[in-house]
């Protein structure tokens, strides 16, 4: 028995008051109740304890008087399925295990035993064998690796060029200077959305000017870029948010009348199809991201793709240090960057991308899961899905609270959950609250009320491709009791 655990542990005879000293010592809110043999006798919470207070029972009583004498515990046989089954059943923090004996052997937590994280990469042996296929060879690094993940890249987007990069920040970045975007020019894009659909545009001097979302979606409003627009706009960076794709139609009609270029930012939507087409051909380029959390994983990376022979040219030769096509590898001819994806991440990408659609139906069915276990809650709006999105790219499974339940309550269902061990954020913070922004443009909130009401609201589920039935199940039994402990009904 560890020293931690013995710190929980009290013999039969002991006192109320050794019992409050033991929870106290453990901070864990439960003594373990053990005989001479270690053999568990009960046990005894906080709540125990002061529940007989108030009974009028006396510091000075034994523990035997008001220990649970048979209480649920897990055995060292039982798998983690079954404790966790168990510990969804009882709704308890704390299980002892014993040994078939019934001698103590540890304290399970439901933060230890129910970790459910919030995102979770798909990586089979094959991923493995082909990173380890490359390391046998001496192209590490601008081998033929890159060639291929490019062009299967190409293909699976309905482009005709690919560039691979080392983050979907850095397609993005490529992306601006090959537009040939500055200082001085503006570029409508939207304050809810991951920081580096922004952060891309202040890399080179231009300025992002946001214009608020749908409530629905959560895209960007083209109704709303349209009056954003101005003599100095120059593009318009649509953000395809949680995998749905942005209203095109209607953004690319807009670029039209006003001499624009659109922007696509797919990196949470590689597959996706908005009217029956890959949402990846609209734009004059989009870029798809390959972080651990993504459809597809790379580990760290990212793509650009596009039909544009010269932003293709600009982009292949910025992301290599500004080299050339034709030239050495000491000749550089314009600015660039070490922006490289190494034939390792290639590898790595070929086979994913080989798996994308399995990825992308196992998604498709735990959202459609999470969609029917939550249906009965009146406080929880569930994600929207526009008729336009002909197939969802689920990148995240975000729900919002009604407007009722505050920021506050959200931050309290947040902390609950993740003190049972269910991995759950906020996505997203709005950007332009972001510390920096607001120093730098001035932003105040209220600016853009539609993203700052939802902000406020989201709640960001676990989600990934191996999420089981029973961790669902487990996910939506703690978000009821979380938002049963801090909201009203709606």
């Amino acid at each position: 028995m560890d020293q931690q655990l013995k710190q929980l542990t009290i013999r039969p005879g002991a006192t109320i008051r050794d019992a409050m000293a033991a929870i106290d010592r453990g901070a864990l809110g439960i003594a373990l109740v053990v005989d001479d043999t270690g053999h568990l006798a009960g046990t005894i919470t906080d709540g125990d304890a002061r529940r007989a207070i108030l009974r009028g029972s006396r510091l000075d009583e034994s523990v035997s008087t008001i220990m649970t004498r048979q209480p649920a515990v897990a055995t060292t046989r039982m798998d983690m399925q079954a404790i966790r089954q168990l510990f969804v059943q009882s709704k308890l923090r704390h299980i002892p295990v014993v040994d078939d004996d019934g001698r103590l052997r540890t304290l399970l937590t439901s933060a230890q035993s129910l970790a459910v994280p919030l995102s979770n990469p798909d990586i089979t042996d094959r991923e493995i064998e082909a990173v380890l296929d490359v390391l046998r060879t001496p192209n590490l690094s601008l081998g033929p690796k890159v060639v291929e993940f490019e062009e299967k890249i190409a293909a699976y987007a309905e482009r005709r060029y690919a560039i691979a990069v080392n983050s979907g920040t850095s397609g993005l970045h490529l992306v601006v200077r090959a537009l040939g975007l500055g200082r001085g020019d503006e570029v409508v894009t939207t304050p809810f959305s991951f920081i580096a659909s922004s952060n891309c545009l202040l890399f080179e001097g231009a300025t992002p000017i946001f214009a608020d979302i749908r409530p629905d979606t959560f895209n960007i409003d083209p109704a709303l870029v349209e009056r954003a627009i101005t003599p100095r706009t120059k593009a318009i960076l649509a953000v395809d948010v949680f995998g749905q794709p942005a209203d095109y139609d209607a953004l690319e009609k807009i670029a039209a009348r006003h001499g624009l270029a659109v922007i696509s930012d797919c990196c949470e939507s590689i597959g996706a199809e908005y009217r029956g087409a890959k949402a990846s051909r609209r734009g004059v380029a989009g870029v798809f991201g390959f972080y651990p959390n993504k459809q597809i994983t790379t580990g760290e990376g990212g793509a650009i793709v596009t039909d544009d022979p010269e932003i293709a040219r600009l982009c292949r030769s910025m992301r290599n240090q500004g080299r050339g096509e034709g030239g050495g590898w000491l000749s550089h001819e314009r600015l660039g960057y070490n922006y490289r994806l190494p034939d390792i991440c290639c590898a790595l990408g070929i086979v994913q991308l080989d798996r994308v659609d399995e990825f992308l139906n196992r998604r498709d069915a735990v959202a459609s899961a999470y969609m029917r276990k939550l249906a009965g809650e009146p406080r929880l709006i569930a994600p929207y899905l526009s008729p336009d999105t002909t197939r969802m790219s689920w990148f995240v499974f975000v729900v919002r609270l009604t407007d009722d339940c505050t920021r506050a309550d959200r931050d309290r269902i947040l902390q609950e959950l993740r003190a049972h061990g269910v991995g759950a954020n906020n996505y997203f913070q709005p950007i332009h609250l972001q510390p920096f922004y607001q120093a730098q443009f001035g932003h105040r909130t209220g600016d853009f009320p539609v993203t700052e009401a939802i902000a406020d609201r989201t709640i960001a589920l676990p989600f990934h491709n191996q999420l089981t039935p029973d961790e669902i199940d487990l996910v939506v039994s703690r978000l009821h009791e979380a938002i049963d402990a801090t909201c009203i009904a709606g």
